[in-house]
């Protein structure tokens, strides 16, 4: 039986990932405005075809098995002998199987000149397959540190070739070479953190051990793919890399602001709703502080992106990507619903509802494909509102459905929306009428300077005025999340100080 981590370690862990996760996405966001600078969007789209191909792929090569190996109790070195050769045979046979197929895979996308980055980039495929057993051995003893180190390092090596290799002119294969570099410097360090080494064999049972989670892992990746990549690979077939180009920066923007944002909260949301599934009453109550902390802290980011992106795009990635400015705008209000979403999981689990989610995941994901399928005879703008669209009718699917099946008080959690929704739009119209006084006026920089100013400004003295208790909690929260010891010395829980407030 695995054993229990201690507070310590968990807090650790915490604190190390919190690293990976920010740091990471600090670098990654700095290294990709320093490419999008020097590439063109097309170069941009044809890599983002490819990578919408091996994202695909990924899915078959892993088929659940690490995260079969984190959640399973009693661990046998035959269940990771054989999860690893079974993902490494996958591997190969799905790199060659790239190799051959990539000029028919580029004819599907009328873009022959992805061939042959869907040929070098299928060399991924087999690192990924190399990293997997470590990487889930690593957090089932929530070892984050070589995890954290893995991600850093990786990134920034990967950064320096792919800028590199970009200002010396090698187009699109400085984002090949960047990713292949990120890929084996991260499982060069991965192997060095492990001490396990694969044994040549592979054991018939300790496999249908892990592949009856394994493979409900592997439904639900692939369920992700169509609800999360439906309009990346719609967007590549129908306009090609000059269409997907913008669309790929538009989406990671809204993508690297939602899991910065969204991602501190969701993290103590479901040990918090586990604690509390044996209490109805207090269960809710803490869903609607979750669900009004998340709003209040998203909504308003969301907001302030539609109104300065004309100013902020050309700004940070140059004036060849203004193409991406009305793409940007739609996607951050999908980011927006999709974060009202954000507690839907871990309140399905506490309350013992897998199944249902599993359901809601079909139905998005059927949604958001269909959608994109109709509105591709458009354009990329018509998808992302394909986007907005679909997002918006699930929502209404959510609330009368699935949240009335396991009794929450829906008219309830609606009104956990209102005040965080209406102070972010007094922040939209304030920032939108300062930017329509001052944009004619000064440059690009100042512009976005005081919009953000102004904006964080009116909503922080607007929220201090009526909601002061939503503020301080949130402040709790993020102070107790950054620093999880006290000035003593003392490990504190992993779930922050405001914990008590929001079940009360």
């Amino acid at each position: 039986m695995a054993s229990v981590p201690s507070k310590r370690r968990i807090a650790q862990g915490v604190a190390w990932a919190s690293s990976a996760q920010w740091g990471g996405q600090l670098m990654s966001f700095g290294i990709y405005t320093g490419l999008a600078r020097l590439l063109n969007p097309q170069v941009f789209g044809l890599v983002a075809i490819a990578g919408v191909y091996i994202a695909l792929i990924q899915v078959f090569v892993q088929q659940g098995f690490g995260t079969a190996i984190i959640q399973r109790g009693e661990l046998d070195r035959e269940h990771v002998d054989s999860a690893f050769w079974i993902a490494m045979a996958a591997a190969t046979i799905f790199t060659l199987l790239s190799i051959l197929l990539s000029g028919d895979i580029a004819r599907l996308f009328h873009e022959p000149k992805i061939a042959p980055v869907i040929g070098w980039l299928s060399l991924s495929l087999l690192l990924y397959a190399l990293s997997s057993v470590p990487t889930a051995l690593l957090t089932r003893e929530m070892d984050f540190r070589p995890l954290a180190i893995r991600s850093l390092a990786a990134t920034a090596a990967g950064g320096a070739v792919g800028l590199g290799m970009a200002y010396y002119g090698w187009g699109v294969w400085s984002l090949v070479g960047q990713q292949l570099v990120n890929s084996a410097l991260a499982c060069i360090c991965l192997w060095s953190a492990v001490p396990w080494r694969p044994s040549f064999r592979i054991s018939r049972r300790h496999l249908r051990d892990l592949y009856g989670f394994s493979l409900n892992i592997a439904g639900n990746d692939l369920l992700w793919f169509f609800s999360q990549k439906s309009d990346q690979t719609l967007v590549g077939y129908g306009f090609g890399p000059l269409g997907l180009g913008p669309y790929s920066l538009a989406s990671r923007l809204v993508t690297l602001l939602h899991d910065a944002i969204i991602g501190p909260v969701q993290s103590v949301a479901l040990p918090t709703f586990s604690k509390l599934q044996s209490e109805p009453l207090r269960l809710e109550r803490a869903l609607h502080k979750f669900c009004e902390m998340s709003a209040f802290l998203s909504l308003p980011m969301f907001a302030g992106l539609i109104v300065v992106a004309p100013e902020l795009v050309p700004l940070l990635f140059g004036m060849k990507w203004t193409s991406a400015v009305p793409i940007l705008q739609i996607l951050a209000i999908y980011a927006a619903l999709r974060a009202v979403f954000g507690f839907v999981h871990p309140l399905m689990i506490a309350k013992g509802r897998p199944g249902l989610y599993l359901l809601m995941f079909v139905i998005q994901s059927a949604l958001t494909f269909v959608g994109c399928l109709v509105a591709v005879r458009w354009s990329p703008e018509a998808i992302a509102l394909s986007m907005v669209a679909t997002m918006a009718i699930f929502a209404i699917f959510t609330f009368v459905v699935p949240m009335k099946i396991i009794k929450i008080n829906v008219p309830a959690l609606l009104k956990t929306f209102a005040f965080p929704g209406l102070l972010s739009l007094f922040m939209l119209a304030v920032v939108a009428l300062t930017r329509h006084c001052i944009a004619k006026v000064f440059p690009p920089l100042i512009t976005v300077l005081v919009c953000v100013i102004v904006g964080v400004i009116s909503y922080a003295l607007a929220a201090l005025l009526i909601r002061p208790d939503l503020v301080n909690l949130i402040w709790e929260m993020v102070a107790t999340t950054l620093l999880p010891r006290t000035p003593r010395g003392r490990v504190v829980s992993t779930v922050p100080a405001g914990h008590d407030e929001i079940v009360e």
